[in-house]
Parts: C-alpha cells; structure tokens; sequence
C-alpha cells in the first residue's frame, strides 16, 4: 500500500499520526471543572459581600430624596414620646462613604432624646416601640449594654434607641450611605428654617 491517501479522503492527523481527534471527554471535563470553580468563586464573594458591607440603598436614592423620610420619622418618635420632655439633636451629615469604587457618598442622622430620670429605660423604649406605626416592625430586645430599640422607619431609614446616661434615652434615625444629591439642606438644629 502506497503513502497516499485515497481521492476524497483527508490525510490522518493528529498525535501519533492516528487521525483520531481529542476525546470529547477530556474537554467537558475542564470545562466542567471551570464552570464549578467559577461558581464557587462567586459565591465566596457574595458571602464575603454579604458579611462585610453594609446595606446598599435601592436606586441610590439621594439624601436630599431621604431627609423627608427622616423628618418624618422624627416627627413620629416625638408623638411616640407621649407627655415626656424629648430634645431634638442637631443633624449630622457624615461624608467619606463610598456609593460605588466611582461615588462618594454621606449619611444623615437625627435624633430625640428623651428626658424622664424617674422612668425605668425599658418601660419606656417599650411604650416608645408600641406607640410607633406597625409598618416598622419596632421591638426592644435587652443587650449587655441595656434595652435597644429598633425599627424599620423604610427608603432604607433605621432608628434605633439606646439609654444615653442620667434619666436620657437617645433614638437615632439614621440612613444608609447616599449620594448627597442636589439642592439637599440638612434641617436646623432647631427644626426651623435656616
């Protein structure tokens, strides 16, 4: 038999000169194995994500979008104070936050303090939980550190109440990291216009 291959047929290639090709095998198995490694990779990162950062808000609403939410929320835990001397804190807006790796971002907070020496520090942030609106799920849980207060005031706006020392409970309502936005004028320590 001669070296030449017959008319219409293709030379035999490959390795070895055996004109078998690769196994299909072999190459779903890396694939395969790619695939599973990749998917693992990612949920690493997600549960790493998850753990570590804190919460992102929906839209990247702005603050100037929030302080409404914020103001109302304030004006809930005043009501929710009852016949109690409450003290507004001044609004702190806290910039150096990241939006995303390309936007800076800030975060408000506003708070009441509220003033009974007399009052046991639970009874109240209890009677404070109760009289919220049911929407935000408000409950108080006891810690090392005494009665906490929290609540889901929404767009992404949490209060929290804590006993601040000598007859004082602060409630905080703070939101997440945001852009600032435009036209954003944080409130006067005095709830007036500036």
């Amino acid at each position: 038999m001669s070296g030449a291959a017959p008319a219409g047929y293709a030379p035999p290639t490959g390795p070895g000169g055996s004109g078998e090709p690769t196994p299909p095998g072999r190459r779903s198995r890396w694939l395969l194995v790619a695939t599973v490694a990749w998917a693992v990779l990612l949920g690493v990162l997600t549960w790493v994500s998850v753990r570590d950062d804190g919460p992102t808000v929906r839209e990247q609403r702005s603050l100037a979008q929030a302080g409404p939410v914020v103001d109302r929320a304030v004006g809930e835990l005043v009501a929710a104070a009852g016949d109690r001397a409450v003290a507004l804190t001044p609004a702190r807006t806290e910039p150096g936050c990241r939006v995303t790796p390309l936007l800076d971002g800030a975060t408000l907070e506003r708070g009441v303090e509220i003033l009974d020496p007399a009052a046991d520090p639970r009874t109240v942030l209890t009677e404070v939980a109760d009289r919220l609106p049911a929407g935000w799920q408000a409950g108080v849980r006891v810690t090392g550190d005494g009665p906490r207060l929290r609540a889901d005031a929404g767009e992404f706006v949490l209060v929290e109440g804590r006993v601040a020392g000598d007859g004082r409970l602060r409630l905080t309502v703070r939101t997440g990291c945001r852009p600032v936005g435009d036209g954003y004028r944080p409130p006067s320590a005095q709830g007036g216009p500036e």
